[in-house]
């Protein structure tokens, strides 16, 4: 088969659909290619995740059968090629095509290359022009499609925020996410600048976050000078909000990161807090080592973090906290357009189950944390029912417990209703979150 770079988008486009996170399957798939095959795989793989419910729709339109009645390897091959052929611009469609029909001869139904390459090759003629025309269209449905949003997220939306409103939410999900990095405390941003320039990146000092960098392209962060030394961090700016909001409301004493995942929040408060100790939870033990890497990076001493592997519900503290930071696990709808695959594996019963969960470790937190002291409650989420409604439930009864505002010198947060505070994916940079700052009294 011609063309690794197309392989390869493929065999992450498998392993995708069957869980796993799209940027860690492209660094595993693509690690021996050449560049330029790096590049076409992930703009493939990229291109069929953001509108991956567009591309099934016109599957079953071309053909006639929904993707079930497809072997996988066809269904793969028209997704991949469907997506390639309406919105690839510098990559020849007939190149694209033929390498798709070959992958499908060897891996699909023996009938089925011919209604593969046939279907391309009309795609190539109108999917173009359809696409275009979905685009303009304000109608909400088009604007889900165009945009691979479930429509009942959309729905959801326009429930929480107003249709109109629920428009702009759905359009941003399909936004071309770009890197931003943290310049680490004590280092000259502009000093990060000259350096990434000099290697070839443009960057530039983010108008919102004086420690933030914002890049006009993507990149893999051991090749960025400055990485491997702790340096610089790849950060969106929402999410460095939430660490400078911890920062902020930190009165001294133990602090515990509930949901500390790689560690990257905890680290931030870390280096900008020096003397501060930390201990970090995750259930995954992968994710712990992850945390226990980028400590040793940003050459954080060890007895200042100390991670631990198990569930958050069931362990205790190694010292009461006097600070609780909880980045609780949610649908990460208010990063669609970094990660779209999570589109795919989202459901409003999964979305339910996910806020019972966030409930429960809220609880806990507020629980834990020192009379005096604050819980930090943040999510990468759009939906009320992971947000607002969890903070109200959890307040329930608590009359010990009131929010306070976060570190507000920021523009782009958006008060909920009536917890917390929205930041939205208004630009490359910044994912959609939700934050907000409870307080137990003394």
């Amino acid at each position: 088969m011609k063309g690794r770079g197309i392989e390869a988008s493929l065999l992450v486009w498998k392993d995708v659909t069957a869980g796993s996170f799209a940027s860690e399957a492209l660094r595993r798939r693509t690690a021996s290619l050449p560049e330029s095959e790096r590049i076409l795989a992930s703009t493939l793989v990229f291109l069929a995740l953001r509108r991956a419910s567009l591309w099934k729709h016109m599957v079953r339109e071309m053909t006639g059968r929904p993707l079930g009645k497809i072997s996988p390897a066809a269904g793969d091959a028209l997704v991949i090629g469907i997506a390639g052929v309406s919105e690839l611009r510098k990559f020849s469609p007939r190149v694209l095509v033929n390498a798709l029909v070959e992958w499908v001869k060897e891996n699909g139904a023996s009938r089925e290359p011919g209604m593969v390459n046939a279907v391309l090759r009309k795609a190539t003629l109108e999917g173009p022009e359809l696409l275009n025309r979905i685009r303009k269209s304000r109608n909400l449905r088009d604007m889900t499609l165009f945009s691979g949003v479930p429509g009942w997220a959309a729905s959801f939306w326009s429930e929480s925020w107003g249709k109109e409103k629920a428009k702009e939410i759905v359009r941003l999900a399909s936004m071309k996410a770009y890197m931003s990095l943290r310049v680490s405390s004590g280092r000259d941003p502009s000093g990060a600048i000259r350096d990434l320039q000099e290697a070839g990146y443009r960057a530039w000092a983010s108008p919102l976050l004086a420690e933030s960098l914002r890049m006009s392209s993507s990149a893999h962060p051991p090749s960025l000078p400055g990485y491997r030394e702790g340096l610089i961090t790849p950060q969106t700016e929402s999410s460095i909000i939430v660490g400078n909001a911890a920062r902020s409301v930190f009165q001294g004493g133990p602090v515990l990161d509930m949901c500390t995942g790689r560690g990257i929040k905890a680290c931030q408060f870390l280096d900008s807090v020096p003397g501060s100790f930390l201990e970090g939870w995750d259930l995954s033990a992968s994710r712990v080592r992850a945390a226990v890497n980028e400590s040793e990076r940003m050459k954080i001493t060890r007895g200042r973090f100390k991670a631990r592997t198990g569930n958050a519900l069931e362990m205790v503290p190694l010292s009461s906290p006097t600070l609780v930071l909880l980045d609780a696990p949610c649908s990460g709808s208010g990063t669609w357009a970094r990660h779209p695959e999570g589109k795919m594996r989202l459901s409003p019963e999964r979305l339910k189950e996910m806020a019972e969960l966030q409930s429960e470790l809220l609880g806990k937190a507020v629980d834990l944390v020192e009379p005096g002291g604050s819980v930090i409650y943040s999510t990468c989420s759009l939906f009320r029912q992971e947000n607002e409604l969890v903070v109200a439930k959890v307040l329930d009864g608590r009359t010990g417990v009131v929010e306070m505002p976060p570190d507000n010198t920021y523009d782009c947060l958006i008060r909920g209703r009536p917890w917390g505070n929205y930041i939205l994916p208004l630009l490359p940079w910044v994912d959609g979150f939700f934050i907000t700052v409870l307080t137990k009294r003394s």
